[in-house]
């Protein structure tokens, strides 16, 4: 059984200024906070059992589960002691999660299209690589969008026409408060935040956290973006493309937050 794990434990610093003292997975959208979007499009593609990453700074998130339980999911909730990265994040979650594959749901992504992880385990199941949803983001559109790094992808033989890619490499993000940047083209693809891994998440991640550990030169946070890279270079990475780029949102910036307001409130 896959588990879903929506990682919620960030500072939330590029909405401060809109949040205030509410954490951004309660902000509204539509009538609803983006965390109960994120659970809904989890029961909506059959998943069953979920995690929730909080933060000690944010008991808010603790009380509105326990007030409106989803229907159809079992909720768990850990706490991730200090915001150290998505990939910390991942490995927070671990103690509840008995075995199984791990989709990685990131409350911040909003999409209005339908549930954006179904096609993201359809590839992991077909394929047995990780996989990860692929957006296409045109350079006018750049400056709605978080500084993710940019994809390098070949083509990947895929009978069911879902326009499966293989990664071959990542950029790394840029700047906590920069934008995405297309590296002076038309457009880029990057890996947004829907992603579905075999059970050697955990160990893979606590590899990766050895080394940085012994890197005094590197960040002490332990990001997803080294996880993406290592599993791209050894062959085991799909990219899935986004087909409603339309209905993306990343709400996780004051530009793309305003942006989903306008168009779906």
């Amino acid at each position: 059984m896959t588990t879903a794990v929506i990682p919620c434990g960030g500072k939330g610093t590029r909405l401060a200024a809109i949040a205030g003292d509410t954490p951004k997975e309660l902000l509204p959208i539509g009538g609803k906070p983006l965390l109960q979007w994120t659970l809904e499009e989890a029961a909506a593609a059959g998943l069953e059992r979920v995690v929730v990453v909080t933060s000690p700074q944010k008991p808010q998130l603790a009380r509105f589960l326990s007030e409106r339980q989803p229907i159809g999911l079992f909720v768990s909730i850990v706490v991730q002691p200090e915001p150290r990265g998505l990939g910390d994040a991942i490995t927070c979650a671990r103690p509840a999660i008995d075995s199984g594959d791990v989709a990685v749901l990131l409350p911040d992504n909003l999409f209005s299209g339908g549930p954006a992880i179904a096609p993201v385990l359809d590839a992991r199941r077909r394929t047995g690589c990780a996989a990860v949803l692929l957006a296409e983001i045109g350079a006018a559109d750049a400056a709605t969008k978080g500084a993710t790094g940019r994809v390098a992808y070949r083509p990947r033989v895929d009978p069911t026409g879902q326009g499966l890619v293989q990664i071959v490499a990542l950029a790394g993000k840029g700047a906590r408060e920069a934008r995405f940047d297309t590296g002076g083209t038309p457009s880029a693809f990057t890996a947004i935040g829907r992603m579905v891994f075999g059970p050697d998440v955990f160990d893979r991640l606590e590899r990766l956290r050895l080394r940085i550990a012994q890197d005094q030169s590197a960040s002490t946070e332990l990001d997803d973006v080294p996880l993406l890279q290592e599993l791209a270079a050894q062959g085991q990475l799909v990219g899935v493309p986004l087909t409603k780029p339309d209905a993306f949102y990343d709400v996780g910036v004051p530009e793309g937050y305003h942006g989903a307001l306008a168009a779906l409130t």
